[in-house]
């Protein structure tokens, strides 16, 4: 089983790009996430890269930007790439399914 679930706020505006000839769209981010603070520390945070493709990826871009807090569901899905120096490097993602909003609405005055 591979399940993701996770609660932060958006570092940066979201960018909508296309790939395969505009057949599909993805975005990417980093999803800032407070750590429990513990008594007499300084607060501390995980800064998580979230990959969504399409419709997912659309709608996020529409309706958040930088400083949104989200709920996000996905997998985690990892990879490997070989940098300009020839050396074999990892990295992992969340790949989102779903989200929510956890921002209050803004009254309207």
């Amino acid at each position: 089983m591979n399940n993701v679930s996770l609660i932060g706020r958006i570092t940066r505006d979201l960018e909508l790009k296309d790939f395969n000839d505009g057949k599909g769209f993805y975005t990417k981010f980093t999803l800032a996430i407070n750590r429990i603070q513990r008594k007499d520390s300084q607060p501390e945070a995980d800064f998580i890269n979230v990959l969504v493709w399409n419709t997912l990826a659309e709608t996020m871009c529409k309706y958040l930007g930088k400083g949104s807090q989200i709920g996000l569901t996905g997998r985690l899905c990892s990879s490997s790439y070989i940098d300009k120096d020839g050396n074999k490097k990892y990295s992992m993602e969340v790949v989102a399914e779903d989200f929510k909003f956890l921002d209050k609405k803004k009254e309207i005055v």
